[in-house]
């Protein structure tokens, strides 16, 4: 194929999984890495899905899963969307904070 794929910067087809492990070797590869840092990256997956033009996404939805979390984010025509799902976890709250505003509690029931 010459030139640039149709939708340069797009995820158009399925859905990409990352699973940690594989990323954690090429890291390895590239040399002495923090024990700590591979530690994260072993636990950590990143699943991309496609944008959904129709629905006026500007981005792809990606999500990281990491210590039984899963956070996903896409920019949207309006908006910046942020879901968080810990239903695997047994977590009764979630703390988080957006931009130094202070943390804010949610239950997760």
């Amino acid at each position: 194929m010459n030139g640039p794929p149709p939708h340069e910067g797009d995820i158009e087809a399925s859905q990409v999984f990352l699973d940690g492990r594989r990323l954690s070797a090429a890291l390895h590869a590239a040399g002495p890495i923090e024990p700590a840092l591979i530690e994260a990256v072993n636990h950590l997956n990143l699943r991309i899905y496609p944008r959904d033009h129709q629905a006026g996404d500007r981005s792809a939805y990606v999500v990281l899963d990491l210590h039984g979390v899963s956070i996903g984010v896409k920019r949207r025509t309006g908006d910046l969307y942020l879901h968080a799902d810990t239903s695997e976890t047994s977590d009764q709250r979630i703390a988080f904070e957006i931009n130094g505003g202070g943390e804010t509690d949610h239950p997760t029931h």
